[in-house]
């Protein structure tokens, strides 16, 4: 009997062998799978989190005739396990696309990548939803970070995902779906799910910068939501017989909060390089951006009156113009045509203004648009539409910018359309060196600006363009395009600045300044409804070299905290008012603030804006009403601290082991020493600057 009971024993130890969960770890994170590759464990050690849901990895999409999306989900598929060491799991699953997923664990952090083939007769894999976590455990009140404008959050996660219903477009029924592309609207390719002191990053390290989509998929029961999925993803586009390989993902349960995911983000970027920019750049306060001629025909400023511009700025501190709208046919029309101005003297006359511009001690940042090509030219019609972005249909992709001026007809009845270049054909390319350029150098312009360039272009799928269709690498070729146009310049006149409009991973590595785009100053209500800024300086705090402008304050309004905000998060400003239609002077308390603020940027240059930004690093403040940023330079700290919404607030700064040197401010602010501290007292939108030194 005990022989048949120990042989029994034997055989039940072994099937439960057979089915056992696999696990990898460190002292920080865990991570388990069953036996058929479902997540079972994805556990934060530190603060005892788990994020996982017990379902599935993956989920493909294929196209078979005229089945154009049809999904594979991984539950689906048989999956073997197999444990390389403690620290790593390979998981192969089978069907007729096979995937190969590696997980790997180091600290507190999970690296995913996978390979896919193609073994099916006749379908198409459209689409790669991978690394997945369904059914993630997340809590009800958690932040969703992202990085668009160069970083926000959005309180109200699982809110703002059923706010996604399509009503009919998708299948609602089945989930609702809120997703936002990178590099198309994204600066970053991450996004974190952040709890007070704990956050969830997920990531792409993905130097070929293709497309990626961030996706939050709320699925339904019986019409009822139920399951939160999260993931990344790709857009393959493997025919039978081909393979895909993933660039590494990578997925972080770890504490603290979007600053440690975005640190992480930072050094995963290997291919990031911070530009050098010149010397005038590095001096700039900011720059007011006008329009000279609209494109609805206005000529708002003259060539003659251009010295006005420069007077207004730099009776504030600004002494720089980005010049929009310098051509015949006024501001976002004529593209990539640029007709001179005859009935002002045409280049001639520009040169010449622009010359007594830089004389009286001005620069000029010279506008041009880096994609748009005007349907209405010849341009387009003997070339542009060749070397346009096509849609799956053939067609070109086309936009639309009606601006108005008196009346309604051209902003309700339409006015100029557009298409958009591809960045993957070499005569773009040439349009963009050779034309722009060289026209640029030519009326000795200190800086040169390419708009919209910052970010990712829509997909192209014109074979006759040379890249892959679709171009789901179109920002590949678009950042590789700007490092030849910043050497095509730096060859001809080292001192002129490149940049563009919208600030990015792959692209601001090649500029010395950025314009950026999606920025506001907007607020929610945070903990004891302090207003908490929906736009956060993510990209700034991620790469602190680059030079970024603020964006939208355009009348006189709310000045002070939005040009505090300005100063704290080490922007330059930008100055727009009317929508580049007036100059500062038209907005006399923000004329009057701005020329407190830069006499107090210029005072303080070595820190704001030739320290590194380091949002709060360093700093201990005790009251958590107030708003503060700190910057470090050297063995020097400077701790910006404001009061963005109460009558008055008291607290006390201090920095282990530095000593308080310097205080100043803005406003009404009483500040002194405490010791090596400071202890500091804010009326509503007062701001204080505190200089710490390194005992």
């Amino acid at each position: 009997m005990r022989k048949y009971t120990h042989i029994l024993a034997t055989i039940t130890f072994l099937c439960a062998s057979a089915f056992a969960n696999e696990r990898i770890e460190t002292d920080k994170v865990a991570v388990e799978f069953d036996d058929n590759g479902n997540l079972v464990s994805l556990k934060n050690k530190v603060d005892n989190v788990d994020y996982a849901g017990g379902q599935g990895l993956w989920r493909l999409i294929y196209q078979q005739d005229k089945l154009l999306e049809e999904p594979i989900e991984s539950e689906e598929v048989k999956a073997t396990l197999k444990k390389i060491s403690d620290k790593q799991i390979n998981i192969n699953y089978d069907g007729e696309f096979p995937v190969e997923v590696k997980c790997e664990v180091k600290e507190d952090e999970v690296y995913f990548s996978a390979k896919i083939t193609n073994n099916s007769k006749d379908k198409l894999l459209r689409e790669f939803q991978f690394p997945m976590i369904k059914n993630a455990n997340l809590s009800k009140d958690v932040k969703y970070v992202h990085s668009g404008g160069g970083g926000g959050i959005i309180p109200n996660f699982y809110a703002n995902v059923i706010s996604a219903q399509t009503q009919y477009k998708s299948q609602d029924n089945k989930a609702v779906e809120r997703y936002t592309p990178y590099p198309m609207n994204r600066t970053m390719n991450f996004y974190t799910l952040m709890n007070d002191n704990y956050s969830l990053l997920f990531a792409s390290l993905d130097p070929q910068f293709e497309l990626t989509l961030h996706l939050a998929r709320y699925r339904k029961v019986n019409n009822v939501f139920k399951y939160m999925d999260i993931a990344m993803v790709k857009y393959p586009f493997i025919k039978t017989g081909e393979s895909y390989q993933t660039a590494p993902f990578l997925i972080s349960p770890h504490s603290g909060d979007w600053r440690v995911s975005a640190k992480k983000y930072a050094k995963g970027a290997t291919w990031f390089k911070a530009p050098k920019a010149p010397d005038f750049i590095k001096k700039m306060n900011g720059w007011q951006r006008m329009i000279l001629r609209h494109q609805y025909g206005t000529i708002l400023f003259p060539y003659a009156k251009m010295d006005n511009i420069r007077k207004a700025g730099m009776d504030c501190g600004i002494d720089t113009m980005l010049m929009f709208g310098w051509w015949e046919e006024g501001m976002d029309a004529g593209y990539p045509l640029y007709t001179p101005e005859k009935t002002q003297g045409g280049d001639a006359e520009l040169k010449k203004r622009i010359k007594e511009f830089q004389s009286k001690g001005g620069k000029v940042l010279m506008y041009f648009n880096g994609q748009l090509i005007d349907m209405s030219t010849d341009f387009y019609k003997n070339e542009g539409h060749k070397l346009c972005v096509k849609n799956p249909s053939g067609a070109p992709h086309i936009e639309q910018y009606p601006f108005g001026g008196e009346g309604t007809g051209l902003r309700v009845l339409g006015h100029k359309m557009f298409v958009t270049g591809c960045h993957g054909t070499k005569g773009w390319e040439e349009v963009l060196l050779k034309k722009y350029v060289d026209r640029a150098l030519a009326l000795g312009v200190d800086g040169i600006f390419l708009d919209q360039l910052g970010f990712g272009s829509r997909i192209c799928w014109d074979k006759s363009h040379g890249h892959k269709v679709p171009c789901t690498n179109m920002m590949w070729y678009k950042q590789e395009m700007l490092r030849k146009i910043r050497a095509y310049i730096k060859e001809k006149a080292p001192n002129v600045a490149f940049g563009v409009e919208y600030v990015g991973d792959a692209t601001s590595q090649h500029v010395d300044f950025v314009h950026i785009c999606g920025f506001d100053y907007n607020t929610y209500k945070g903990k004891g409804g302090k207003p908490e800024f929906k736009y956060i300086p993510l990209f700034r705090y991620a790469f602190p070299d680059i030079t970024l402008s603020d964006r939208t304050i355009r009348d006189d309004s709310d000045i002070e905290r939005r040009l505090n905000t300005c100063l704290m998060w080490g922007l330059v400003s930008d100055i727009e008012i009317y929508r580049c239609r007036k100059t500062i002077d038209e907005t006399p308390h923000y004329k009057q603030y701005m020329a407190k603020a830069n006499v107090l940027r210029d005072k303080y240059r070595r820190l704001i804006l030739e320290g590194t930004y380091s949002d709060r690093d360093y700093a201990k403040v005790s009251n958590g009403k107030m708003h503060y940023t700190t910057f470090k330079n050297g063995d020097e700290i400077a701790v910006f601290v404001t009061n963005n919404w109460q009558k008055n607030l008291k607290g006390k700064v201090e920095i282990d082991g530095y000593k308080l040197t310097e205080i100043d401010g803005l406003g009404k602010y009483k500040a002194t020493a405490d010791g090596d501290d400071a202890k500091v007292e804010l009326g509503l939108y007062d701001l204080a600057l505190l200089v710490f030194k390194k005992k």
